[in-house]
């Protein structure tokens, strides 16, 4: 009888102890350290909110709404890239520009854009091709181990800059921060 009760007690134990180390693991590496919103022209895009929000134990969720005046918006380019800290912020991998509207009809999973836009189409009003006729609103934009999951990092911290133009003049940029760990 003592020798059953151990038997379950050792049981539930090392089940215990495997859920506290799956969970460890389950929790992402990566996250948003500090995030940059600028407007070129404040008459043609606005941001009223630009802020990360701490959502809990090691995760952070990005805020961005921007107030758009000129209305509606069906030729937008998009300036991806991607920097990683050695002495100062250097070039790393990927300094691409593309038509945000022919990405939004088709985003290719496994390219950088395609990657870096799934992401953000899960948190935000950006779920649909142009014209645009409203503003632009992301929720708790939050930066996980998946978000790259093709794309595997070293660590170290990296900065994103997104530039956005329309009509071949560009408007706004949104610089993103964020670490690495491993």
């Amino acid at each position: 009888m003592m020798a059953l009760v151990s038997r379950r007690l050792l049981l539930i134990t090392a089940a215990i102890l495997c859920s506290l180390s799956l969970r460890i693991e389950c929790r992402s590496k990566s996250r948003f350290t500090n995030m940059l919103c600028e407007s070129y022209n404040d008459s043609y895009a606005d941001f009223k909110k630009c802020k990360l929000n701490l959502l809990g134990r090691g995760r952070v969720g990005a805020d961005i709404y921007v107030k758009l005046s000129e209305l509606p918006i069906d030729n937008s380019w998009i300036n991806w890239s991607i920097y990683r800290r050695y002495n100062g912020f250097r070039p790393f991998l990927y300094n691409v520009s593309t038509d945000l509207c022919q990405l939004l009809e088709n985003s290719n999973v496994l390219s950088f854009q395609g990657l870096v836009m799934n992401a953000i189409m899960t948190r935000s009003n950006l779920n649909h091709s142009c014209p645009y006729n409203h503003d632009i609103i992301i929720d708790n934009l939050e930066f996980s181990d998946d978000f790259l999951k093709n794309l595997p990092l070293p660590q170290g911290v990296y900065k994103i800059q997104l530039r956005f133009a329309t009509y071949k003049v560009w408007r706004v940029q949104v610089t993103m921060f964020f670490e690495r760990a491993e």
